[in-house]
């Protein structure tokens, strides 16, 4: 019995710094996590009026906090003028921020301008602005993670055929940490660029994308037809904290010591039940 009590306080004495320094390694730290998503879409000078329009909005948010700090935002705006200037605009942000360790937040937007049937006869033409953007950072690549993504999409149908006339896409992601970073600009060949500029940084603990840019759609059209117009934007966030390995080695340490405590008050319960046998034998 000697034997094994020694090798157990050995193993103690091995274990305690062992612990007392993971439990002061899992202590919350001040590191920031950041994700911002963006997008914004002007139209002016519609050629034609459509006969109906529609606006769409949502967003959403979540933050939910075990012991650091989080919030989370979002915003979305959307509007569509008939008027004599026939202007459309929209907008979608998406943001998240956290503080410490133990915590996750995310934040979803979204925004759609609409407009039905407009009735062209030679050439359906409009002037446009926007911008996009995408930002992610964090402190320690260990423990911490910040997402961004987002697609803005324009989409000019045939209102009688159904067929897709033409389109416009940007989307992008972030992943910090992580490889699955990308960034697609992709306008059709009736889309005139007036100017671009676009910007990417990928790897690391501090990643972007963006780009803004502003030109004129124009197309013609050898019959009378009817269009269905579709601008979209959506825009997703999230920044969590995930378990140090700190934390795990401090719990199985915590655990073999608990169970060695165990074993031995066990073996002196043992001991103390074999010596009150044999004093009662003796009797």
């Amino acid at each position: 019995m000697k034997k094994y009590t020694k090798v157990i306080k050995r193993f103690l004495a091995l274990a305690t710094p062992a612990i007392a320094t993971s439990i002061l390694a899992t202590l919350p730290s001040q590191a920031a996590t950041f994700a911002s998503s963006e997008s914004k879409f002007n139209i002016n000078n519609f050629s034609s009026s459509p006969l109906d329009v529609r606006t769409l909005i949502d967003n959403v948010t979540t933050a939910i906090s075990t012991g650091g700090q989080v919030t989370a935002d979002a915003n979305a705006e959307a509007k569509f003028n008939v008027d004599a200037n026939n202007s459309a605009s929209n907008l979608s942000f998406s943001q998240a921020e956290g503080h410490g360790y133990g915590y996750t937040g995310s934040a979803e937007s979204f925004a759609a301008i609409i407009g039905y049937d407009f009735i062209v006869e030679k050439e359906f033409s409009f002037d446009f602005s926007g911008l996009f953007k995408l930002k992610t950072s964090i402190d320690d690549a260990v423990t911490e993670r910040a997402n961004a993504r987002g697609e803005f999409l324009y989409e000019l149908y045939d209102s009688d055929t159904g067929n897709l006339l033409d389109s416009f896409k940007i989307s992008g992601n972030l992943s910090t940490i992580g490889n699955n970073d990308a960034f697609v600009f992709e306008p059709s060949s009736n889309i005139t660029l007036d100017s671009s500029q676009t910007d990417t940084s990928f790897g690391g603990t501090k990643e972007d994308a963006s780009t803004s840019f502003k030109g004129k759609y124009s197309r013609t059209f050898d019959k009378s037809t009817r269009l269905f117009l579709k601008e979209s934007k959506s825009n997703q966030v999230s920044v969590y904290t995930i378990p140090e390995p700190s934390t795990i080695l401090g719990s199985l340490f915590s655990c073999a010591m608990f169970g060695a405590v165990s074993i031995r008050k066990r073996k002196r319960a043992s001991s103390a039940a074999l010596l009150v046998n044999k004093d009662l034998t003796s009797v």
